[in-house]
């Protein structure tokens, strides 16, 4: 992914190619505005945030080709631009985004059998209902391909934190996915004791 999102930012530098410019902004903003959500505690403000920060980006485009690690990049102007505004605007930054929130992922497999939604929904379920942080955390690593150290910094907390919100992600996906199996086996079983 990270050729792509680099293709995607010589593209916008070199061609001036709006398309290529649309393709980064519809990959980074569901992960960007949670970010700044979890920042500023107000969505709408958040997605603000991103798209001035995607204007600002628009204008500056000549500049975007030489960028090393995109991800990184973004998160962090996207951290200085929130943190300004909470400056400028002086609100409190402890504010918690509402519980309804739900995390975007995208399914990466062909397959749409039964089988395969249902794990699916079941694995989005049991992402969703991590603790915030450790959904954001997941994020960042996961969908944005930030590094540990890189998240660490963003979110000011350690490494070890970090890793500890990925263990207790992964953790509760291995209970996820055991539970999908488990039923699935039973379910085979069931149908060839009828089929008898």
């Amino acid at each position: 992914m990270d050729e792509t999102i680099k293709n995607w930012l010589a593209q916008t530098a070199v061609n001036d190619c709006r398309e290529a410019f649309e393709k980064l902004y519809l990959h980074f903003v569901p992960g960007m505005q949670t970010f700044a959500a979890s920042l500023v505690g107000d969505r709408e403000v958040a997605l603000d945030l991103v798209q001035d920060l995607f204007v600002n980006l628009w204008i500056n485009r000549k500049n975007l080709a030489a960028i090393e690690r995109p991800a990184s990049y973004l998160y962090h102007a996207l951290k200085n631009n929130t943190v300004h505004y909470l400056k400028s605007s002086r609100r409190i930054a402890s504010l918690m985004p509402d519980e309804g929130e739900r995390v975007r992922l995208t399914e990466n497999s062909p397959e749409t059998d039964v089988i395969a939604k249902e794990t699916w929904q079941l694995l989005e379920t049991t992402i969703n209902g991590l603790p915030y942080k450790c959904r954001l955390v997941f994020r960042l690593i996961k969908e944005d391909g930030l590094k540990y150290k890189e998240v660490a910094h963003l979110l000011e907390i350690s490494v070890k934190t970090v890793e500890a919100h990925m263990r207790l992600a992964y953790s509760r996906i291995v209970e996820c996915l055991e539970v999908t199996q488990s039923r699935h086996l039973n379910s085979c079983k069931a149908g060839k004791t009828s089929g008898r």
